[in-house]
């Protein structure tokens, strides 16, 4: 971030102005790959538009809305996961994203992949010796910790991405419905560590239906409505204004439930960035009581509800060396890194991207369970 700001001897942690998620809905997988280097006739949808909020040091802002309004979208973006459209996220710190799958890799054990997403969380192979045990112990996975993820069910997942996140020290945590899928027993003790990153002052981002775990663990609520910022504030205002509009909407018959959704998809299609700096110049003329901006606020509005994401603005030249320098770079830093044989590259070239070397990362994990069994003998 290039300033940070601070608010009652607060620091800003997170700043999101005018961000938007655009999306092709492209019917196949092949159709979606065309769609990054071709010009393409696929109706568009917009998940996330024109949001704008602000997060400071200590805060716990819960993340509300019905399915499909755009919070897990926005999460990720905030997490650096997915990059925005349009708009701007600016993030003071280290984000650490805990959701079902995140990061996690099926053909791998629940072991490897500890070792694996703290490895890209920047942990060195010491500190997570060091953690390996306490991350187990929290995870409550047992013997299934050296099953391949991909036979976990959704809540033992949840488990185990929930205590590897915890225990790097995040200074943004960022928890998506992860705890929507675990037994209470360690929802209730999810919940302990969170408030102890809490009283550490760390800034949260809570996603959750459970309004009940909102109230008690929120400062302030952002309520996500088809993409938009419905409404941004504490707790309890906004909460109590959701708790309205859920009551008001189960209220409508079936048909006229219907017709509210429709009439807000169609508005994420036909969405656009100009649309929406055309109102935002009309809110910020009505809040300042004037009939035009200056020339100097319009500009800057402009630029900033228009502002693409590098990736947005590349040509298809571009986009397709891009994608040939990000293969080549897997391709030597798993050839030299993780000291893989041309042999095996040449037989098995998935690896490259898609496996990260599991022997080098079981081997990694064999020493460490050796160092540890030699400790508990000398300790016995």
């Amino acid at each position: 971030m290039d300033e940070i700001v601070t608010n009652e001897n607060r620091t800003l942690k997170v700043r999101a102005e005018y961000v938007t998620k655009q999306y092709e809905m492209a019917p196949t997988k092949s159709d979606k790959m065309k769609s990054l280097f071709l010009k393409t006739n696929f109706p568009k949808f917009w998940a996330v538009r024109g949001v704008s909020f602000e997060a400071y040091e200590g805060e716990t802002i819960a993340v509300v809305g019905t399915n499909g309004s755009g919070k897990s979208t926005l999460m990720k973006i905030v997490s650096g996961i997915v990059p925005p459209t349009t708009g701007k996220v600016e993030i003071n710190g280290e984000t650490s994203l805990i959701a079902i799958n995140a990061g996690l890799k099926g053909n791998m054990s629940g072991r490897e992949n500890i070792r694996l997403k703290a490895l890209m969380l920047g942990m060195t192979d010491s500190e997570i010796d060091e953690k390996m045990d306490d991350i187990i112990a929290f995870s409550e996975l047992g013997d299934f910790i050296d099953q391949q993820v991909k036979n976990y069910s959704s809540g033992m997942k949840s488990k185990l991405g929930f205590s590897i996140s915890v225990h790097t020290n995040p200074d943004i945590l960022i928890v998506d419905e992860a705890l929507s899928v675990g037994d209470a027993t360690f929802n209730r003790k999810s919940l302990a560590k969170i408030k102890e990153f809490q009283e550490q002052g760390k800034t949260i981002f809570f996603v959750s239906h459970s309004l009940g775990q909102v109230r008690e663990m929120a400062d302030k609520v952002l309520w996500m409505h088809y993409g938009e910022v419905r409404q941004f504030g504490p707790t309890k205002e906004v909460m109590d204004a959701y708790d309205k509009f859920v009551s008001d909407y189960k209220k409508l018959s079936g048909k006229e439930q219907a017709k509210y959704r429709n009439d807000y998809r169609k508005a994420q299609q036909e969405f656009t960035v100009d649309k929406f700096y055309e109102s935002e110049l009309k809110k910020q003329r009505k809040s300042l009581n004037l009939d035009v901006l200056p020339a100097k606020e319009e500009t800057r509005i402009y630029e900033a509800t228009h502002k693409r994401h590098l990736a947005e603005t590349w040509s298809k030249t571009e986009k397709i060396v891009f994608t040939g320098l990000v293969l080549l770079t897997l391709f030597v830093a798993d050839k030299v890194v993780l000291n893989l044989g041309m042999k095996n590259i040449i037989e098995n070239p998935s690896s490259l991207v898609t496996n990260w070397a599991p022997s080098k990362i079981h081997s990694l994990n064999e020493r460490h369970a050796h160092i540890q069994s030699i400790r508990n003998g000398k300790e016995k």
